[in-house]
């Protein structure tokens, strides 16, 4: 783990980051994979880390919005990396918000302890791509995500969602992850979404076309994934 991690910046209100929800998302800074097509390089690329607020600036904040906020999504970069997390998510947990953590899933010890101490009621884990091709992601240990989607599964304490990048999310390689994890096939908790280029860690990713929904519908529907929020 690093110690460069630690939170990288603050969104103040969303309403898409847990459906249902009016939340804050506290980015955290560093992580152990290079997906590509990452939408957060200032959070992943240590040579573009900038300071962000401090965990006690964040809990100030927080404290003001009890009543008005129902929650807080804490995602990065990776937020397991961050040693700090969990004294974090007792501060959070002590002003009686809700937490969403959203993982890659590297990290089934972290995310087991936190379920088990209380500190977060639903994970959403990144199924990124097949797993045999996590290790052209950075990633050594892709049975770790294995473990974590497992946990979430067995648990029904969140759920698992794939971006669909044009170009790699064929129908083949999304069987080839349904077969990995055949409870996946039609289950609520499994969602795809859309990718979104403009600021991607490889910028020629940016000049890929971004899908639309429907065409994301469509896809899912193909192989048997159902298509919504939860």
């Amino acid at each position: 783990m690093s110690d460069t991690t630690g939170i990288g910046g603050l969104l103040k209100l969303s309403l898409v980051d847990w459906p249902g929800k009016v939340v804050a998302v506290v980015f955290v800074r560093g992580c152990n994979l290079r997906c590509p097509w990452c939408q957060n390089p200032d959070l992943v690329d240590p040579a573009r880390f900038g300071a962000g607020p401090a965990a006690g600036e964040v809990q100030a904040f927080l404290e003001q919005r009890r009543g008005f906020l129902d929650g807080v999504v804490v995602t990065g970069g990776e937020p397991t990396l961050w040693f700090g997390l969990p004294d974090f998510l007792r501060r959070v947990k002590a002003l009686d918000f809700q937490v969403k953590l959203d993982t890659n899933g590297t990290h089934p010890d972290v995310v087991s302890t936190l379920l088990d101490a209380g500190l977060v009621d639903y994970v959403a884990v990144d199924y990124k791509v097949s797993l045999r091709r996590y290790p052209r992601l950075g990633c050594t240990g892709p049975e770790k995500v294995r473990e974590t989607i497992q946990l979430v599964i067995a648990r029904n304490r969140g759920g698992v969602r794939t971006t669909i990048i044009p170009g790699l999310h064929t129908e083949e390689l999304l069987e080839e992850m349904l077969r990995e994890f055949p409870a996946l096939r039609g289950a609520a908790f499994y969602r795809l979404q859309p990718f979104r280029p403009g600021t991607c860690l490889d910028d020629s990713y940016n000049r890929r076309p971004q899908p639309s929904p429907e065409q994301v519908a469509a896809l899912g529907r193909t192989v048997g994934i159902v298509a919504r929020e939860r």
